[in-house]
């Protein structure tokens, strides 16, 4: 990795983090605290690295966070005309009123989109080096995936687009056939062996 040579260094390395997790800038407490750790990992002094991210990690990659006033997701989501903002992600109005899910889950399918940011890089090579012990997150836009991060180091908290299942059967649907029925066509997935509506595995 290389250890940091220069406070320029330093501060350009500081400024990427800033711009990653969406903040406006890193303080000097913070680049000292990255420098440290930079310190650590160059000496192999941390081994076992454990991660634990949210959206701030994603919303370089030009996906919203939850809930910011004004550009979280919750606070745009007026369109769908929801009871309330958290019930695009319910079971039961699913099964009530899939369409604003299916909306919403093609604008976000992962690979198609967006991208892997700055900081999914900087955890793939923590992983290719032997250093990541494990990578929680709570996001399901399935960037860390995407960027090569190991499944076995993956603990994804809040589900992934990768597998889906019927809402009432609890059957195993063929995850590109439910891809291609909500992406391309902007539908419901339904179940083959009950007609319930199949959902991809995120949201609970």
């Amino acid at each position: 990795m290389g250890a940091m040579e220069s406070s320029e260094e330093l501060d350009d390395v500081a400024d990427q983090v800033a711009e990653a997790f969406g903040v406006a800038k890193v303080t000097k407490s913070e680049k000292k605290g990255l420098e440290l750790l930079s310190e650590w990992i160059e000496n192999r002094q941390a081994k076992r690295i454990v991660v634990l991210t949210g959206a701030g990690v994603s919303t370089g990659a030009g996906i919203p966070d939850f809930r910011s006033p004004g550009t979280g997701l919750y606070d745009n989501l007026q369109k769908y005309n929801l009871p309330y903002p958290e019930a695009i992600f319910d079971v039961n109005f699913y099964r009530e009123n899939p369409q604003p899910f299916v909306t919403l889950a093609k604008e976000l399918w992962p690979g198609i989109t967006f991208s892997p940011t700055l900081t999914h890089s900087f955890l793939k090579l923590l992983s290719e080096k032997g250093l990541l012990l494990r990578l929680y997150t709570q996001n399901i836009d399935g960037l860390e995936f995407l960027a090569g991060i190991p499944e076995d180091k993956l603990v994804e908290c809040h589900g992934h687009f990768r597998t889906a299942a019927c809402i009432d059967c609890k059957k195993a649907a063929d995850a590109n056939h439910v891809k291609e029925t909500i992406v391309k066509e902007g539908k419901t997935p339904i179940c083959q062996h009950c007609d319930g509506n199949v959902k991809p595995d995120i949201g609970e």
